[in-house]
């Protein structure tokens, strides 16, 4: 029996597998950078917006500063010397073609005072 091209058959039949799994780590990878820079951009806006609570325009500040960093529906509450900041937004996949998905963020951090040390937790 001659098995000669048995293992480049195989491989090629392998090959799209292979490029889709490929394009699934890039594209939920690609995702997860997203949200960790939007996640931090949150906190420093919270973080900002608690160094600064006192100010009389602190919330244009802060609106400010989400709508020139971030995109899609930002929500913001200050109360109590408590400010939460959401966000919502699609993000579109990088490889319409092979995945045709656009994942849904829903991101939400308060931000506190707590004897004189700034906390900042997910909800």
């Amino acid at each position: 029996m001659n098995n000669k091209g048995q293992s480049l058959v195989t491989f090629i039949l392998f090959l799209p597998v292979l490029f889709i799994l490929i394009a699934v780590i890039y594209d939920l990878g690609s995702l997860e950078i997203n949200k960790t820079k939007n996640i931090n951009e949150i906190k420093s806006a919270i973080t900002y917006g608690l160094k600064n609570i006192d100010d009389s325009d602190i919330e244009q500040k802060l609106n400010t500063i989400l709508d020139k960093n971030l995109k899609g529906t930002k929500t913001l509450y200050i109360e109590n010397n408590t400010i939460k900041v959401n966000i919502k937004y699609k993000e579109k996949s990088i490889f319409p073609s092979i995945i045709k998905k656009n994942y849904l963020i829903d991101i939400t951090y308060k931000g506190y005072i707590d004897n004189g040390k700034i906390t900042i937790t997910k909800e």
